[in-house]
């Protein structure tokens, strides 16, 4: 294989603090023996199909244009284009409105390596790991088959691995096939210089039954287990020089539920109701956006608001998009988070928590906003191209990730606004293992006593958001 070669494996919606020695050995020997990068975080909204696009990109939302798992676009002008839907994202492609800068598939394609996906998440979350996989000719497996999966790669495997198990919770029947699928199917036939290896798991469990539950604490095992078949594999002689391990948002527990999604007045414009919940006004001034904010934060459900005036400062009572990073022409007017609990000093899986819209019942998962527990991830790395035994505090974050691939593979990193986490590479070039300096500040706005706050860190001129909270008016009522 080509110098560079890397296996990223997810384990989807994994809190950093519940990969433990006691649920997830493997993995936490992984970490402990690797390049561990423990001020890891994702980004906003911390959903999934935005995630998979800022890690595939190297850049954040306000760069990519994939600003929620859904929001009104364009190519569906009368409804919600939904990145959960294959038809939906067809579509944008199509329109060449899919994405604004370069994927991880297109870059390797310019310099003739070579990527391949295996994925047992949604069909929207598996197109966007690789989004033009099938017009590059880079292979994709996906439990949902064609057209997500490549044709002859979908074929190979159910012809030596069998029929694809049926989806479950937890789902560990299709992780043990997906595995099987990588390292007996994807990898002899294809030796990809970059794959993508995505579990969906404990993230499904979680929203079903709850961070602690046993289930979930189950598929946290189900997941380390074939994450030690992998290591066994790889450390065997085979497969690729490097792995890297994340997760791309955590979980808190949505602990009530909202009465009604229809929480938006209807004359203010058009919403998508969720943990992260976004307006599209009919009055877009800076006026219209003033009345919306003034109004929201009056409201027990509120959280923290986000709006830009015309002139790029923050709309009196809200923070400004650039502050996420999302301030992309495709973003929402006004913006706001259900509110949740403070986790600015004190947080942890048994008291983080939030408002929910739909989807769970009370006591189940729930990710999408600015809590610690949902930004907190994992990311870990070993291999030649790595540190080891390094423990990184260097703040970072998702799309951090695909320039430090690219930059182990000497390819250049245009169009990215990630950093290379330079501080855990080893090699000759001078940057290599010296660590950036980091700064901290927290934005805060207020109105009509409703507060919230924002804490950041500042690398190298860039932000990464550490968490997000409110108070006044606006604090958490268990």
């Amino acid at each position: 294989m080509n110098k560079g070669s890397t296996l990223l494996i997810t384990f989807d919606g994994l809190r950093r603090d519940r990969a433990n020695a006691d649920l997830m050995p493997n993995l936490a020997r992984f970490m402990e023996e690797g390049s561990n990068f423990i001020n890891s975080r994702s980004i906003f909204p911390s959903e999934t199909r935005v995630a998979v696009t800022s890690t595939m990109t190297g850049c954040p939302p306000g760069g990519h244009g994939v600003v929620a798992n859904q929001f009104i676009h364009a190519v569906r002008p009368e409804g919600l284009f939904r990145t959960s839907e294959w038809e939906d994202l067809e579509l944008a492609a199509q329109a060449g409105q899919l994405l604004d800068r370069e994927t991880m598939g297109q870059r390797l394609a310019k310099a003739g390596r070579s990527m391949a996906v295996v994925s047992t998440a949604t069909k929207g979350a598996s197109r966007m790991m690789n989004s033009s996989a099938h017009a590059l000719g880079q292979p994709v497996f996906s439990m949902h088959g064609v057209p997500v999966s490549s044709p002859d790669l979908h074929e190979a495997v159910l012809a030596q691995l069998g029929p694809i198990p049926d989806a479950g919770a937890p789902n560990g029947a299709r992780m043990d096939y997906a595995t099987s699928a990588l390292i007996e199917v994807v990898y002899p036939r294809h030796q990809p210089d970059f794959c993508v290896f995505w579990m969906n798991e404990p993230d499904t469990s979680s929203h079903r039954f709850g961070i602690t539950a046993p289930e979930t604490e189950r598929a946290q095992r189900i997941t380390d287990d074939n994450f030690g078949r992998i290591l066994d594999w790889w450390r065997a002689g085979n497969g690729p020089e490097n792995i890297v391990v994340m997760s791309d948002h955590g979980q808190i527990t949505g602990s009530r539920q909202l009465e009604t999604l229809d929480i938006i007045p209807a004359a203010f414009g058009r919403a998508a109701i969720g943990a992260f919940s976004s307006i599209y006004l009919d009055d877009r001034s800076d006026e219209g956006k003033a009345r919306v904010v003034d109004w929201l934060v009056q409201q027990d459900f509120c959280g923290l608001v986000f709006a830009t005036a015309e002139n790029g400062a923050a709309i009196e009572g809200a923070l400004p998009w650039a502050a996420v990073r999302n301030d992309h022409k495709r973003g929402a007017d006004v913006g706001f988070t259900l509110r949740a609990s403070d986790s600015s000093e004190n947080w942890g899986p048994d008291i983080d928590a939030c408002l929910f819209a739909a989807w769970i019942t009370p006591g189940g998962g729930m990710h999408g906003g600015l809590n610690r527990g949902e930004l907190s991830t994992v990311l870990a790395a070993q291999g030649p191209a790595y540190r080891a035994g390094f423990v990184s505090e260097t703040p970072c974050w998702l799309p951090d990730i695909a320039p430090t691939i690219l930059t182990s593979m000497g390819l250049p990193l245009d169009g990215t606004e990630g950093r290379a986490l330079v501080e855990a590479l080893v090699g000759e070039d001078p940057r290599f293992g010296v660590a950036p300096a980091v700064e901290t500040r927290t934005l805060q706005a207020s109105h009509r006593g409703h507060q919230h706050y924002l804490r950041q860190w500042v690398i190298e001129g860039k932000t990464i958001v550490d968490c997000g909270w409110t108070g006044g008016t606006g604090a958490w009522t268990p």
